[in-house]
């Protein structure tokens, strides 16, 4: 593995590590919420499995990546990050309609 992959390994296992997926798998099992390739709530290791999925797919590549409720994203400074997306509204004025 070369120092770029090993650093970006690290920073997958730090975001991973400080990310609270107790806390989301409660929130999903109050709401109910389920994903539609399990037709039930994700345990907490199928979490955990899909944060890093989406992390490491992020390896490289600026931008933002989402599946089930949870975002990882990449900017062009290199901060990785993973979030659990309740809810979001937003509007690009430079789209075009």
């Amino acid at each position: 593995m070369n120092e770029e992959n090993g650093r970006f390994e690290a920073q997958v296992e730090e975001v991973l590590a400080s990310f609270d997926f107790e806390r989301v798998h409660r929130v999903m099992e109050w709401l109910h919420w389920t994903w539609a390739n399990l037709g039930r709530t994700p345990t907490l290791d199928e979490l955990a499995a899909e944060g890093r999925r989406l992390l490491l797919e992020m390896r490289g590549t600026p931008g933002v990546l989402g599946s089930g409720g949870l975002r990882a994203s990449l900017k062009e400074d290199g901060t990785l990050s993973l979030k659990f997306i309740l809810c979001e509204s937003w509007s690009d004025a430079g789209e075009d309609a």
